[in-house]
């Protein structure tokens, strides 16, 4: 192997879902290149608990895990902000932000990441594909198409629209499995609580373009890949009708479109633009996206007044 052996700690958020953890925890522990697996495992109940202690007792005396738990509900982004924590502490040199029913086939997917920000120090993050194993009705719009139409959407509206069939290439954002490097941890970026909402809509986005501020880029590797269990039960995000989940998406998107944009022309625009787009995907849930969009205003006022 060479020197990307053992340079690489995965950072795995769960809650409630300690079988799930026990079934995919194993394929990162076989990949070589991984040094730590740092989780933060949250349970509701001391079965829950229990259940936790017994799906990582066989893999803690390999050294390579490292698991907090607790009976409490934490939320995702403190979560998330806890394993960023521990990475730092840690000496590994970059860090795979991935979620609990993440399955990893193959560790060439993590090498391509590694490679990438270890040939070029400009940039700070490589995204890889999710593969859904059943389809969910969610508003995410994805486009496949070249020229990089997909980012081109995502300046116009303010809306991410993802290619995740072209790469690697330089994108806007990058999908929630992505690798970055230690560096971005010295300018002390943290996911932001005011996402932390039932959905986390934007909350990737957001520690994303706190890398892109620092002056790096995001590439996006399609060859690098995870497959996405979707499990239902448990998790940080819960299963939730269409109408609910577009409330939440467009309140959690004006709390970014104004957090990262000061023209007024460019908020209207950006909001404007995703307002439309959703309620044409759902026209029938009209009434939630102008609910969102009222109380993602109000968010960021509450934020701004702190």
């Amino acid at each position: 192997m060479n020197r990307l052996n053992n340079c690489i700690a995965v950072l795995i958020p769960s809650y409630d879902r300690p079988d799930i953890l026990k079934f995919t925890l194993p394929s990162w522990l076989r990949a070589d290149c991984v040094s730590r697996v740092f989780v933060v495992a949250e349970a509701s109940s001391q079965d829950k608990l229990e259940m936790y202690k017994d799906a990582i007792e066989s893999f803690e005396k390999s050294g390579r895990l490292i698991c907090k738990l607790a009976m409490t509900r934490i939320g995702s982004v403190r979560a998330r902000n806890t394993l960023l924590d521990l990475f730092t502490e840690d000496t590994c040199e970059y860090a795979v932000m991935a979620d609990d029913d993440y399955l990893l086939l193959n560790e060439g997917g993590l090498l391509r990441m590694a490679r990438a920000l270890q040939s070029n120090d400009k940039i700070g993050a490589v995204g890889g594909k999710v593969i859904v194993v059943k389809r969910r009705a969610d508003p995410d719009f994805f486009l496949n198409l070249p020229l990089n139409l997909a980012d081109l959407m995502t300046r116009l509206t303010g809306y991410v629209f993802l290619d995740i069939k072209h790469g690697p290439r330089y994108s806007e954002f990058l999908p929630p499995f992505f690798m970055f490097r230690k560096e971005v941890m010295s300018k002390m970026i943290k996911y932001d609580e005011v996402f932390d909402t039932p959905t986390g809509f934007r909350e990737e986005s957001d520690f994303q373009q706190q890398i892109k501020l620092l002056g790096y880029r995001l590439l996006y590797d399609p060859r690098a890949y995870v497959i996405h269990l979707a499990i239902e039960g448990g998790g940080n995000r819960p299963k939730m009708v269409i109408g609910k989940r577009m409330y939440w998406k467009i309140r959690n998107h004006t709390v970014f479109v104004f957090k990262w944009n000061n023209s007024i022309t460019e908020r209207i625009w950006y909001l404007t633009s995703a307002s439309l787009l959703l309620s044409m995907y759902r026209p029938w849930h009209f009434i939630q996206v102008l609910k969102g969009l009222r109380d993602g205003l109000h968010a960021f006022k509450k934020i701004s007044a702190k």
